[in-house]
């Protein structure tokens, strides 16, 4: 049993040097490459302001030779997660890492644990630490975004009114914005695509592309009609930012409202260790005498996966989608 386990160690381990192997061996800088529109705004994040002639003439091949930019589907992909997590890895990479964690989680269960606490870990190890950081990364992202969006859209509609067009009232938007706003570098990135020739549609397109937010595309449809058809612009800004934060508020009530449902099956939990660690100490036998005991481990081990399921359950129940 313990040559077994030091098998499946060594296999996982060598699955995440090799998944990290391929990553930087065959991929590398050049993962962005795939999507041609991200290679747009990845090459000018790296070094937009640093760049020569050579960077501009690159830059602007890129986006002649780039297809259309609007979302060809609403189906959020692992392609599109790791997107909007910015991790600049192919879904290969994400997997092997998935079946590397999983086959570690299973091999730390092995000479412990009975076949279903094993076969859990199995297949629910891999996917809930790469899923959770995943998931993170998308609504870090996310959140500094939204933070000053909504303001944006209200700064932009009143320099629309003053006289101002479209480019010239985003990039004065643009500057009211703390220098590490998300919203801000977007704009300036959108600004740097028209100053090296690209086309505005695909510069426009391409605003906030790498960011999971549902009112960037409401914001980039109505920016481009404008500039194609003209039309009261600010009017429509006025209604998306008056949307914008309508959404931003009922979201916020919705996760303050679960998070006491939330917090108050984390003080059970709590005060369910607390009495446990109460009983250990002042009757040890009573807790070792159930570890020792076959029946009483298989119960132990069932009241855990029976823990378990209720936590999941009642994060799945009380998940807000941002």
């Amino acid at each position: 049993m313990d040559m077994t386990i030091v098998i499946i160690f060594g296999v996982s381990l060598i699955g995440s040097l090799a998944a990290v192997f391929l990553y930087l061996q065959f991929f590398g800088d050049d993962a962005g490459a795939r999507d041609q529109m991200s290679s747009i705004v990845s090459s000018q994040r790296a070094d937009t302001m640093q760049g020569g002639v050579e960077q501009k003439r690159s830059l602007f091949k890129t986006a002649q030779e780039s297809g259309k930019v609007k979302r060809k589907s609403s189906k959020l992909t692992l392609e599109k997660k790791l997107k909007y997590a910015r991790w600049k890895m192919p879904p290969i990479v994400y997997r092997m890492l998935v079946v590397s964690f999983s086959l570690i989680g299973f091999s730390l269960t092995t000479s412990t644990f009975n076949i279903v606490i094993q076969m859990i870990a199995l297949f629910t190890t891999g996917p809930l630490i790469m899923g959770t950081l995943l998931t993170r990364a998308i609504e870090k992202r996310f959140k500094a975004f939204d933070a000053d969006y909504p303001a944006m859209l209200l700064s932009l509609v009143g320099l629309l009114k003053t006289g101002m067009n479209a480019m010239g009232a985003l990039d004065a938007a643009a500057e009211g914005l703390d220098e590490a706003s998300l919203v801000r570098k977007e704009i300036e990135l959108m600004s740097a695509r028209l100053r090296y020739g690209v086309s505005e549609d695909r510069s426009i397109g391409s605003f906030g592309d790498d960011i999971y937010h549902e009112e960037i595309e409401l914001f980039v449809q109505a920016l481009l009609l404008s500039r194609r058809v003209g039309g009261n612009l600010s009017d429509t800004l006025d209604r998306l930012a008056k949307q914008v934060r309508k959404r931003q508020y009922f979201r916020n009530s919705a996760k303050a409202a679960v998070g006491m449902q939330r917090g108050s099956i984390w003080f059970i939990l709590g005060i369910m260790f607390a009495l446990e660690a109460y009983i250990y100490v002042m009757q040890p036998r009573m807790v070792t005498g159930a570890w020792e005991h076959e029946v009483g481990w298989q119960v132990w081990q069932t009241g855990i996966i029976i823990i378990c399921l209720g936590v999941w359950w009642v994060r799945q129940v009380t998940k807000i989608r941002v």
